[in-house]
């Protein structure tokens, strides 16, 4: 017999929400705009915390506290997406595993990118499994590995990947423990923070550029015929 999903209304597909809606799609366009807003001021004010399973909850409360009643609270039921992730009763106990060593490993190899990528990706795959959340994980996820980039001098540019590669990386590294696909990708969008100013610098100036209609010719020319 197939379990009840408690998080969903019920005789529906559609999870019990703040908003009170039960339209799939205007669902997602209010989570979309909610959860968007969140995610860009923790651009700006990442949450403070000791990168633990504490941390995680706190990051993942911040981005769907507007939408969701249990923002923050881990799942009581089983969830898989083919495969099951984490059963919900050993949920706490293997956090306790997957984040003893994931800043501590990731902060020692930071002077090394290429240690620092492969214990990133290895302990992101680690998380994807917990998968402790009964929505909303990848964002959180995403969100934590960016705020523990930040604090190894790295910043996470996610605008060099996009969703199918993740997802497929993840999958990959669920299915069979190969995080090759992590591994790429995070060796992309992991940026040293110096060099990623210069990139910034550079791209500022361009603009200040193209917004001045009297531009001299050959200043022009300096910075676009490259």
């Amino acid at each position: 017999m197939e379990s009840i999903d408690h998080y969903k209304y019920p005789g529906e597909d559609i999870l019990i929400n703040e908003f009170n809606c039960h339209d799939a799609e205007e669902l997602a366009m209010l989570e979309a705009l909610s959860t968007g807003g969140n995610l860009a001021y923790l651009q700006m004010h990442p949450i403070k915390g000791k990168f633990d399973f504490k941390h995680l909850k706190e990051i993942h409360r911040f981005i769907f506290q507007d939408i969701y009643g249990w923002a923050g609270i881990p799942r009581d039921i089983d969830i898989g997406k083919g495969n099951l992730f984490c059963r919900a009763q050993f949920i706490d106990e293997f956090a306790i595993t997957v984040f003893s060593d994931f800043y501590k490993s990731c902060y020692e190899a930071k002077k090394d990118k290429t240690s620092f990528v492969e214990n990133l990706a290895k302990h992101y795959g680690d998380l994807n499994a917990l998968h402790p959340f009964r929505e909303g994980n990848g964002r959180s996820q995403r969100e934590f590995a960016r705020e523990l980039c930040l604090k190894c001098g790295y910043i996470l540019d996610l605008t060099q990947t996009n969703h199918k590669e993740m997802l497929h990386a993840s999958i990959l590294s669920f299915d069979s423990g190969d995080n090759s696909g992590l591994e790429n990708i995070f060796d992309r969008c992991c940026i040293p923070k110096k060099e990623y100013k210069n990139l910034q610098k550079a791209l500022t100036s361009k603009l200040l550029i193209l917004s001045n209609d009297d531009v001299d010719s050959a200043i022009e020319e300096r910075f676009f015929s490259k």
